[in-house]
């Protein structure tokens, strides 16, 4: 068996050995965690079945291949952690013709969001705790930049989904790990208004199949640790009633490092008696901008204010 990603808890290694499984190949490219997971499995005496291999799985080599890939590389966005490259790259390299996959399956989720409802008209920003995280990351990439931004809050509460939601949700770059693989291409979506409200963007979140008839994870509704991402579209908000449309086109291409997407969303906002309102979003991986949205000039202010 092959588990991408064991962490330094090396979880999923450890219980298909206790299963059963006569070899395991545990990759972690952290050289700390996979030094831990050395140890963890020693410890839990099997270290003559699961050796840690540390490194990319897009750049290791195996003796044989294997019957199954067990991974957790799933983001917040679906795909957003490299999980259709990864495995694509797993299925034609590592894993036997007719190897299982688990997860089985994963897609991005969107919905229509009223980010003032979201946030019952309270400033946007970061909690100071979360503000030291961010500022970390800034400096460990060597410079600020326009990172993903998650909504806190809305899993957990129903009432607050119930205000800040507008529409139901619809899915796109869905992965089939078990099926044809396909993590670049452009999926066409269309979301209807099912209230009244300001429209201001979009609550982008992830559902995941562990196994194939199982019911599905929905980050958008079911507390986890994938948060929703925030894709601004519109700083003023632009009000819609129940019948009103956003359709778009959700693109995703390899960045690039060939491994994480990039995404971008076109669309147009359908209202009777108006002209459509084109918007857009774009999130990409090595991004290089800092402050290049009026959503983003508000969450960082500048000396002289947004």
């Amino acid at each position: 068996m092959l588990d991408i990603g064991t962490g330094q808890d090396a979880v999923w290694a450890l219980a298909a050995a206790r299963a059963g499984a006569r070899q395991v190949w545990a990759v972690e490219v952290i050289p700390q965690s996979a030094r831990i997971a050395r140890k963890t499995i020693e410890e839990a005496g099997f270290a003559d079945r699961v050796t840690v291999v540390e490194g990319l799985s897009t750049e290791i080599e195996l003796p044989e291949p294997v019957d199954m890939c067990v991974s957790e590389i799933i983001g917040t966005l679906g795909g957003s952690e490299g999980a259709g490259s990864v495995l694509r790259d797993a299925r034609e390299r590592l894993v036997k013709p007719g190897g299982v996959f688990i997860p089985h399956r994963s897609a991005t989720t969107a919905v229509a969001l009223d980010l003032g409802s979201a946030g019952r008209g309270e400033p946007l920003g970061f909690p100071p705790l979360v503000f030291r995280y961010v500022e970390d990351v800034f400096a460990s990439v060597g410079r600020p930049f326009d990172l993903r931004v998650v909504l806190e809050g809305l899993q957990d509460n129903p009432k607050a989904r119930e205000r800040a939601y507008l529409s139901g949700p619809v899915e796109v770059e869905p992965l089939e790990f078990n099926g044809d693989l396909n993590p670049e291409g452009v999926d066409g979506a269309e979301l209807t208004f099912t209230r009244a409200g300001t429209f201001s963007g979009l609550a982008l979140g992830m559902r995941l199949w562990v196994a194939e008839d199982d019911e599905p994870i929905d980050s958008l509704v079911q507390p986890s640790s994938w948060t929703p991402v925030y894709a601004p579209l519109s700083a003023e908000g632009l009000p819609v009633r129940p019948g009103d449309r956003f359709e778009f086109d959700f693109t995703t291409t390899l960045s690039d490092d060939g491994v994480h997407p990039d995404y971008a969303l076109t669309g147009e906002l359908h209202r009777p008696g108006g002209p459509a309102a084109p918007l857009s979003w774009g999130s990409t991986h090595h991004g290089d901008g800092f402050r290049a949205t009026p959503f983003y000039r508000s969450l960082f202010p500048g000396p002289g204010g947004p």
